[in-house]
C-alpha cells in the first residue's frame, strides 16, 4: 500500500490442528490474534482507527477519519464518502478509514487472513497489509490490494530496500473468474523465513522467496481514494463506498 461466514467462531485445538466453525482447518497452527467483528463498534483494544503515519503519501485524495467504520450484523465497513475535511494540513474532499494494530498486535511469522468484499469504482484503492513495528518502511507485505475499476484482478506484493538503498519489490497481478466485489473471500498469507506464499480462497496463487522480511509486522486495514496508481474518482464512482470485513485471524506456528 505504501508506495514511496459472519458469525462468532468457535475455535477447538484437536492434535495440534485449529478448526473453526466455519470450517477452516489449520493444521500446525495457533490462533494469535481474531476478529470477528461481532460488536457493536470497533474494538479499539485490537485496532487503533487512524493512519499510525499521519502523513500524505501516494498523492491520495481521503482524509483518513475515526468515524469512518460501521459494525453491522458482524460485518465491519470501512465507509469512503463525498465529504470535506482537513488532512495533514490541507483541505480534503474525500473521507475514508485506516485502522491498524501499531503498538497493539505484531507478529514474526505466521499466518493473516482476511474475508472480504472490496468495492467498485474508479479511484477506490482496499488494502490489508503488513508493516514493521517500530514505525519505519520497507519492509512492507500487501496481502492484499485491488483497484475498484478492475476488481476481478488482485495484486499480490512485497517490497524491501536492497544492499543501495533502493526499493525492490516482487509481486503477482492474479486476475481469476471471481468479481471480488460481488461477493466475500478469503485472502491470506503465509509468511515464514524462507519464503511468503500468498493464497486466495485456500489456492495458492503466487509465493516469493526474494528478500523475506524477518522484523516483527502490525496490521493494516483501509480504502484509500485516488492516488497515484488508481487514479481519482469520476462521475461513475458511486459514494458511499464501502471495503467491508467478515473477519481477521492471525496464526503462529505451533500449539
Amino acid at each position: 500500500m505504501v508506495r514511496g461466514f459472519g458469525c462468532c467462531a468457535l475455535w477447538l485445538t484437536l492434535a495440534g490442528c485449529v478448526y473453526s466453525a466455519d470450517g477452516l482447518e489449520r493444521p500446525g497452527w495457533r490462533l494469535t490474534f481474531q476478529d470477528e467483528f461481532d460488536g457493536p463498534a470497533l474494538d479499539t483494544q485490537k485496532w487503533s482507527p487512524q493512519d499510525p503515519w499521519g502523513y500524505e503519501r501516494n498523492n491520495e485524495l481521503q482524509a483518513y477519519v475515526p468515524d469512518a467504520f460501521e459494525l453491522r450484523d458482524g460485518i465491519l465497513r470501512i465507509v469512503a464518502q463525498r465529504r470535506e475535511a482537513s488532512y495533514a494540513g490541507k483541505p480534503r474532499h474525500f473521507t475514508s478509514g485506516m485502522m491498524s494494530t501499531y503498538r497493539k498486535f505484531a507478529q514474526q511469522f505466521g499466518r493473516f487472513e482476511i474475508r472480504c468484499r472490496v468495492p467498485r469504482g474508479k479511484g477506490l484503492w482496499p488494502a490489508f497489509w503488513l508493516l514493521p513495528e517500530p514505525l519505519g518502511w520497507p519492509p512492507e507485505i500487501d496481502v492484499l490490494e485491488t483497484l475498484g475499476h478492475d476488481t476481478r484482478t488482485i495484486h499480490l506484493t512485497h517490497h524491501w530496500n536492497d544492499a543501495q538503498g533502493m526499493h525492490q519489490s516482487d509481486g503477482k497481478s492474479w486476475q481469476g473468474e471471481p468479481d471480488f466485489a460481488s461477493d466475500f473471500h478469503v485472502i491470506a498469507v503465509e509468511w515464514s523465513l524462507e519464503s511468503i506464499r500468498w493464497e486466495i480462497d485456500g489456492i495458492e496463487r503466487f509465493r516469493s522467496v526474494k528478500t523475506v522480511p524477518t522484523a516483527k509486522m502490525y496490521m493494516l486495514v483501509n480504502l484509500a481514494v485516488g492516488g497515484d496508481w488508481p487514479g481519482s474518482p469520476d462521475e461513475k464512482t458511486v459514494f458511499p463506498a464501502a471495503l467491508e470485513v467478515d473477519w481477521v485471524r492471525c496464526y503462529a506456528k505451533g500449539q
